[in-house]
């Protein structure tokens, strides 16, 4: 038996596009017994409240129609996602359909419906019933499972394991899947689905889902294990395609399992495919960005060039009385590196104007403070006004500790539509950069990466003025933010670092954590890629009092 698992890059609710995709994958593979797409496919991972709306499942309905007559005409058979609805309920079961010869002759509904992290399954879907937990097609005993229903020993509150469950003799087991992207977690589900594999003593064909989903990015690669639980059979990451097996002569050739020991290149490919996909779905020509001369709008804009490409990217540097030369000459070279057109628009005597009106209409002069805002905000508007008037999407330059501890302006160098960088602290931007100048010479000029941190709002700003150095500031966040995620390996690497920093600028930088979680409620969607971003994967109240 020849299976084939493709995996695709769907646009949520958009029917037609999803339905032409599909369809032609069936013809490619049209020669393979069944063909394997991922969970809730016809829709598009994940719908959120719009399966609320009646028309979503009706349009589903007739995609799956139209599936069926499309498998009768080839005569092969397709697994396919889908939201079933139940009767008498505003609910759904999370399905997989098997159609062969133009009818349904398998469904299997999902068991473990996860309510964690990036995942909000439980206000739609509640946990299937399963008359039978196998089908025979062409003389082959099968199974199906649905992504969370393998995880079941790393989340604990379930009743019972899927995997239990499963009927001997399988011929092999097949896992629908729409697993989002992060450092790690192909090696968790490889080691997930290795360890099943050998269990059941079956192998599994995992079929995934790829492309950017808002702050989502899926990576794809789908795989195989055989028996052993050894990976034969992989699928590329972060593109669109296919890998086919045949259970009766599948490979005994171990693959390596892709970006091992390389996190950089993950990172970058992660970042580039969610920027693109957001950029084109939400239907922009391209994106600007304010461009500072620092190393965060530096890694931003050539993210954007690798991913949009340059005729689709614009900079803006905006200098005042307090920007160096040098980061003005930065932001030139960066720009003739990356091949974008850079315009300049001085805000000086916007600035001073500003300060002017403020005295005028309160009667005093507007604080130290006040004023490195004010040079943020007209900088965000200058570059929003941008964005309307071309079409182009703005992007926001903000890293994971900025964010954290509010070292950032609402309205000012918080504005746009989506951050690219808001998952990677500071050191992780210094990292990344470093790489992308190895991968494809020098984008990043060395005198981006080495200058000190500075937001040059005012004379002789760094910032470490305000904040630790940040080796020590990225060792705080990530025990304070992540240390339920961390191995305890990991938390005594970062407790030994933290240990050197006095109790009391823990505390203030704990406690400006809290009181930073109102900028990040109204900050931009920011691509996913540690363990728990902000955003989705870190629900926080935001009047609560914590002092650690």
């Amino acid at each position: 038996m020849k299976i084939a698992a493709v995996q695709l890059n769907y646009i949520v609710a958009d029917f037609d596009y999803n339905f032409t995709q599909i369809s032609q994958a069936i013809k490619t593979h049209q020669e393979a017994d069944l063909i394997v797409f991922s969970e809730l496919c016809i829709i598009g991972y994940y719908p959120y409240d719009l399966l609320t709306y009646p028309e979503i499942i009706e349009k589903q309905h007739e995609i799956v129609e139209r599936i069926k007559a499309l498998s009768a005409e080839l005569n092969t058979a397709v697994v396919i996602g889908v939201a079933t609805p139940i009767p008498g309920l505003k609910k759904f079961y999370n399905s997989a359909l098997v159609i062969a010869h133009g009818a349904v002759v398998y469904t299997y509904h999902k068991q473990l419906i996860p309510g964690y992290g990036v995942f909000d399954e439980t206000r739609h879907f509640i946990s299937g019933e399963n008359a039978q937990l196998s089908f025979v097609l062409k003389g082959k005993k099968l199974a199906i499972l649905i992504c969370e229903d393998i995880w079941y020993n790393n989340h604990q509150g379930y009743l019972k394991n899927p995997v239990d469950g499963l009927p001997d003799s399988l011929d092999a087991l097949i896992v629908l899947n729409a697993s989002p992207s992060i450092l790690g977690k192909f090696q968790q589900r490889l080691d997930i689905v290795s360890r099943i594999a050998k269990q059941i003593q079956a192998p599994i064909i995992y079929s995934s889902q790829v492309g950017g989903y808002d702050e989502l990015v899926y990576d794809g690669a789908s795989f195989v294990c055989n028996t052993e639980g050894a990976l034969i059979a992989l699928a590329q990451s972060f593109k669109e395609g296919s890998l086919s097996s045949d259970l009766n002569n599948l490979s005994e050739t171990m693959i390596s399992p892709p970006y091992e020991n390389k996190p950089q290149e993950l990172i970058l490919q992660q970042l580039i495919c969610g920027l693109r996909d957001y950029v084109h779905k939400c239907g922009f020509r391209g994106a600007v960005v304010g461009s500072s001369g620092g190393i965060d709008s530096a890694l931003t804009l050539a993210i954007a060039t690798l991913s949009l490409g340059k005729c689709n990217v614009k900079a803006i540097t905006m200098p005042s009385i307090y920007s160096s030369k040098g980061s003005i000459d930065d932001s030139v070279v960066l720009c003739q590196n990356l091949g974008i057109e850079l315009f300049t628009r001085d805000i000086n005597d916007e600035f001073l104007l500003t300060c002017e009106n403020f005295t005028k209409a309160f009667g005093r002069e507007p604080k130290k403070l006040t004023q490195e805002n004010m040079q943020a905000r007209i900088r965000g508007r200058i570059v929003m006004e941008y964005a309307n008037d071309s079409g182009l999407l703005m992007l926001t330059t903000g890293n994971k500790s900025e964010l954290a501890v509010g070292y950032a302006t609402l309205y000012g160098d918080m504005c746009g539509a989506l951050n690219c960088i808001g998952d990677l602290y500071k050191n992780d931007v210094y990292a990344l950069s470093n790489y992308i100048n190895e991968k494809y010479g020098e984008l990043i000029p060395q005198s981006v990466i080495d200058k000190a941190p500075s937001a040059e709002l005012a004379e002789g700003q760094k910032d470490a003025d305000s904040l630790p150095d940040y080796f020590y500031l990225d060792a705080m966040l990530k025990l304070y933010l992540e240390r339920d995620l961390l191995a305890e390996s990991e938390i005594k690497g970062l407790q030994t670092i933290v240990d050197q920093v006095e109790v009391s600028e823990q505390k203030r930088i704990y406690r400006m954590v809290e009181l930073a979680e109102f900028k990040r409620k109204q900050a931009p969607q920011i691509l996913f890629i540690q363990r728990r971003p902000f955003g989705i994967g870190r629900r926080m109240p935001t009047t609560a009092r914590f002092n650690k």
